[in-house]
């Protein structure tokens, strides 16, 4: 390593930091072509020698993927397509522009998400309009600078040599070079990847022993996470919220903390609150959206599932789920309700799909997937001939995939389900699930998606949270009752027993406390599971009775 990066920047000699621009490929990322022009010129004064350019974010990616480029400066706007957020996300993504590479993001952005969105993609430096080429000189020479004294250690992080990184963290530290700093917040994270959680532990003590830093403390909240110590890692994130709201890591950690102790709710409203910070992670969306209906929430999935297709749009995580999602949820919700809210939902969701059908008419299994969940819409409205022509139209659609993938073999049971084909979806999901033993999601899904579970260990939780909950029930701890036939419909929402069991305990608790608005809404959605039962079924009798004791307490709730 150059012995004069460990001087002060503004000490070095203007030659010695030609010399590091001198051997540095550089890429400038703006759609207006006089700024380009201009900061190309701009960058070989400062002694670059190689600098190309790029007028939007599909060719800046496209240039990063055939060069190995170690400066990039990129607009935050960029006009149509991707912007600069996006750009470094997909590079970062990609992995062809590793943390070896120098990444400046240039904005003249000054709203609050517009910031910290882009602030939580990490880039290395953040120049904000206007600027002069002085300025923007200083800027770069300070980044460059530390970026050229931190690069070995760099490198090794980007090779996965993890223990050579942290040998040369520690040589610097003890040197007491001037980046000592940035030494020790790396050291920290990588005793964390490299599994040593109390020696990470041991680094984030230290750093707070002389000074409350904030990255110090979601380093010590990140490792109590990793050990298993919820209650000490909440108490540090609460610390760091209170101080300051904005940094919406703390949030994301928060919310896994309270998912870890079983408390979905706070974890949503942890997830919620990240998402008002930086709303333009679509993970996050599909994160909130993934709680909200563990929660059953159905007016934060929905707006959760739209906020994924708003924002997948020009990102590396744009996916055709989210429009099928969203649709979905949406024939969940109108099911036996004919309200003009339901209507224009139900015309919502159809318009989604088309543009999803748009978007992606290139791939059969899109289109095939499309197509059955507009049989579960029109299914859900009782629209019975147009699902059953919808329905025809899938399965020829289905029957023509070479090689169906899971998502589009999973929504053709959906859609058999919906349209009763009850033995059929059975025997495709037992199909699925001898495919794909071991993937503990999918058979998540898998058991979800009919009135009962499918693999044997689906079963057995079901039949233990039933067992539980009737326990509690027949104690006549309604409450508890409740809770654990919510909790177990978050893993089986169609399970009629189950959903039979929650309304049954809702209809005693009743009895003694009265009306619940809230009961009423989780009545309506157990009764939109269960559809309408005939008389063939098993649990015919037991719904007409509880229909009819509803009718007591809850008429409102009953399908219209």
């Amino acid at each position: 390593m150059n012995p004069l990066l460990n001087q002060d920047p503004k000490d070095l000699k203007q030659i010695d930091i030609v010399k590091i621009y001198s051997n540095k490929k550089c890429l400038v990322i703006d759609d207006f072509p006089e700024i380009r022009g201009s900061l190309s010129r701009t960058l070989k004064t400062f002694g670059a020698a190689s600098v190309d350019t790029a007028a939007d974010g599909e060719d800046a990616i496209k240039l990063c993927s055939s060069k190995g480029y170690d400066i990039v400066i990129c607009d935050y706007n960029l006009g149509n397509g991707k912007d600069g957020q996006q750009v470094l996300e997909e590079v970062r993504f990609l992995r062809v522009l590793m943390m070896t590479s120098l990444f400046v993001m240039i904005t003249g952005e000054s709203s609050r998400h517009m910031v910290l969105g882009a602030l939580e993609c990490q880039p290395d430096d953040y120049i904000t309009k206007p600027y002069t080429e002085a300025s923007l000189k200083l800027r770069l020479n300070k980044a460059i600078i530390r970026h050229e004294s931190l690069l070995h250690i760099k490198s090794a992080i980007s090779k996965g040599d993890y223990r050579d990184a942290l040998d040369e963290c520690n040589r610097m530290i003890a040197e007491g070079h001037r980046y000592a700093p940035d030494c020790l917040k790396m050291k920290g994270q990588l005793h964390f990847l490299l599994k040593q959680m109390k020696e990470a532990s041991k680094v984030y003590e230290s750093v707070l022993g002389k000074k409350p830093v904030i990255w110090a403390k979601l380093g010590m909240a990140k490792t109590q996470i990793a050990m298993g110590h919820f209650d000490t890692a909440e108490k540090v994130l609460n610390e760091i919220i209170a101080e300051d709201e904005r940094y919406v890591e703390a949030h994301d950690m928060l919310a896994e903390v309270h998912s870890s102790k079983g408390d979905l709710l706070a974890a949503q409203n942890c997830t919620a609150s990240a998402t008002k910070i930086s709303p333009k992670s679509i993970l996050r969306h599909r994160k909130l959206a993934d709680l909200a209906e563990q929660n059953h929430d159905d007016e934060v999935a929905l707006k959760s599932h739209q906020q994924s297709i708003k924002w997948g749009l020009n990102s590396c995580h744009e996916s055709e789920q989210d429009y099928f999602n969203y649709a979905r949820k949406v024939s969940d919700v109108v099911k036996g309700d004919d309200s003009s809210d339901s209507k224009n939902l139900a015309k919502n969701a159809s318009t989604f799909l088309e543009r999803a059908r748009k978007r992606y008419s290139s791939k059969p299994e899109v289109m095939a997937q499309a197509q059955m969940v507009e049989t579960q819409l029109h299914s859900s409205q009782g629209n019975e001939a147009a699902a059953q022509k919808s329905h025809d139209k899938a399965k020829k659609m289905f029957q023509d995939l070479a090689s169906p993938p899971i998502e589009a073999s999973l929504e053709f049971a959906r859609s058999l389900h919906a349209m009763d084909e009850e033995e059929e979806a059975r025997e495709l999901l037992t199909k699925l699930a001898a495919r794909h033993e071991g993937k503990e999601d999918i058979m998540r899904v898998i058991d979800g998606i009919t009135g009962e579970p499918i693999t044997e260990a689906g079963k057995k939780v079901a039949s233990g949270l039933t067992k539980k909950g009737i326990g509690s029930y027949e104690s006549k701890d309604f409450d508890a009752a409740i809770n654990v036939f919510s909790e177990a419909l978050v893993t089986y929402p169609k399970h009629v027993g189950l959903n039979l069991n929650l309304v049954q305990a809702i209809i005693s608790q009743a009895q003694n406390a009265g009306f619940n608005e809230k009961h009423e809404a989780i009545i309506k959605r157990c009764l939109r599971a269960v559809g309408n039962i005939g008389e063939s079924h098993k649990q015919y009798k037991r719904y007409s009775f509880l229909t009819k004791q509803l009718a007591k307490h809850y008429p409102d709730a009953l399908l219209s």
